[in-house]
């Protein structure tokens, strides 16, 4: 990779992954300001880390002030307020469920 600067390894090379994230900035809403490497409107969007591991994690968010799942998740503004919505509209078992997915 890069001309042989970094080697992969035989057992790394060539897979198939799925990361969930797309790895994309995004305004959630809880954007510190601090520009992300772009134009002005960086500021407040934030690069969505993939969900591997979700479990065993005890803080949620970029700034780790989430402890809870749907703390997480209720927190999302800006282009994820109408996700947010949906997730309140369901029922409390509804959300269990997407919680324990």
């Amino acid at each position: 990779m890069d001309g042989g600067t970094f080697l992969i390894p035989e057992a790394l090379g060539s897979k198939v992954i799925h990361p969930l994230s797309d790895f994309l900035l995004h305004d959630v809403g809880t954007g510190d300001g601090i520009l992300q490497g772009g134009p002005p409107d960086t500021a407040n969007k934030l690069r969505t880390s993939p969900l591997w591991g979700l479990r065993t994690k005890s803080r949620y968010m970029h700034d780790l002030k989430s402890l809870t799942l749907e703390n997480a998740i209720l927190r999302h503004g800006g282009e994820a307020r109408e996700v947010r919505e949906r997730f309140r509209k369901l029922s409390p078992k509804q959300q269990q469920q997407c919680l324990r997915s």
